[in-house]
């Protein structure tokens, strides 16, 4: 089983509370089992690629920050100019 990272802690801490947690990432992944430190066994859905912060706006409330402008200037800290793809990440046995 992969592993996936959450160093944002508000995205980790959203995991683990409520046992689902939307996330963007810089790269394509596929559906897949992972193991989140701290949170355990998950299940990584790939919901689709994402131009804009606009199509964030109806996940900001599952994604762990308080506002899609917060959300984004993380994702742009971390992805840049590069492709964007949001995916659900729901812990096993919730």
């Amino acid at each position: 089983m992969k592993s996936m990272q959450f160093s944002v802690r508000c995205v980790r801490e959203a995991l683990r509370r409520d046992g689902r947690v939307f996330t963007v990432r810089g790269w394509d992944m596929v559906d897949a089992e992972v193991w989140v430190e701290g949170v355990g066994r998950c299940w990584r859905e790939k919901w689709g690629e994402v131009v804009g912060n606009s199509e964030l706006e109806v996940h900001v409330g599952e994604s762990g920050f308080s506002s899609v402008e917060e959300w984004w200037k993380a994702i742009e800290g971390f992805c840049g100019g590069r492709r964007k793809w949001l995916y659900v990440v729901v812990r096993v046995g919730c």
